[in-house]
């Protein structure tokens, strides 16, 4: 379980992660040695990577579709595929009805139905497709 200050450290850096420890010190009163022993113990476990948030219409990336997966084959190749596509944004694994969950991001409907062509070489019993309108809220949560 991680300390009040490991969590309060947590809600700065989801925030602005381009914070500095002087800046997260002074905001927080939390000495920098303190926050930076804090983040040497937190990237060793709980803290899986820094990133970007983009704004994927900015970029040119107006189709925004979340794909749902039930497969009737080993779902491994069909995985790796995902992985390695460049339109994928993000998986998940998923318990129930479905096997995948995944986020994609495309310029326009003919890279949208290339993608969706190129399923075809896999056993998929279900596809369900949702066209994202607007996000409302994105990486929000805050474990404080």
């Amino acid at each position: 379980m991680l300390t009040n200050k490991e969590l309060l450290i947590l809600s700065h850096l989801r925030g602005d992660s381009r914070k500095s420890l002087a800046e997260i010190s002074r905001d927080t009163g939390i000495p920098i040695s303190t926050i930076f022993d804090k983040l040497i113990k937190l990237e060793k476990g709980v803290i899986m990577r820094y990133v970007s948030l983009l704004d994927f219409q900015k970029l040119g990336y107006g189709i925004k579709v979340n794909f749902m997966f039930k497969l009737d084959q080993d779902i491994s190749e069909f995985k790796r595929f995902l992985m390695m596509h460049k339109k994928v944004n993000s998986i998940s694994r998923l318990s129930g009805d479905f096997d995948f969950l995944a986020e994609c991001v495309f310029e326009n409907m003919k890279e949208l139905t290339e993608f969706s062509e190129s399923l075809d070489k896999f056993k998929i019993s279900d596809k369900q497709e949702y066209h994202l309108i607007d996000e409302i809220k994105v990486e929000g949560f805050n474990a404080r």
